[in-house]
């Protein structure tokens, strides 16, 4: 299955499924809302590899990114029915963040109900050798059972395409 960001879909199969249910969306977006318009212009990728490194689909069905985040390793769930990047309260601290003294003023749906969440930029964000600078991202207050890779990053990229090698990402 393969989608470009145009909004054309192919394959036997809808990506929600390959991917899974999402385990959050975004309510109320408030000030986000802004920058999610902005991140609709075109931002150019910053680095791409010329070999696209597949993102492996783990043996529970989901695609699984090692990512670099501002230099750190972060493993993130690949969702594309997340507005934005979302870290749980362990992966922000281990970006350097003290999730204690975020401003959680924006209301998130998740999984397990409503929660409240704090809007941060990443300075730089790098899966299967596609980097981008200045990516939206919330840190959720509570916890959450993972990080998420979702439209933030992925709504910047001409498409994505899943094979049996795994999910490939385009610039």
């Amino acid at each position: 299955m393969s989608i470009d960001m145009s909004g054309s879909v192919s394959g036997s199969a809808v990506l929600a499924a390959a991917v899974g249910t999402s385990l959050l969306a975004a309510w109320g977006f408030g000030a986000f809302s802004d920058r999610s318009a902005q991140a609709a212009q075109p931002v150019p990728v910053v680095r791409s590899t010329e070999a696209a490194t597949p993102i492996p689909r783990g043996s529970d069905g989901h695609y699984w990114a090692r990512a670099q985040v501002g230099g750190q390793p972060v493993a993130l769930l690949v969702d594309t029915g997340a507005a934005a990047i979302v870290l749980r309260s362990a992966d922000a601290r281990v970006l350097g963040l003290n999730p204690e003294s975020l401003d959680y003023s924006m209301a998130i749906r998740t999984a397990s109900g409503m929660a409240q969440a704090a809007e941060i930029t990443l300075s730089s964000v790098t899966v299967a050798g596609v980097e981008m600078r200045d990516v939206a991202a919330l840190v959720v207050q509570g916890d959450l059972p993972h990080s998420l890779l979702g439209m933030s990053f992925l709504g910047r990229l001409s498409g994505f395409e899943a094979t049996p090698e795994g999910l490939v990402l385009k610039p």
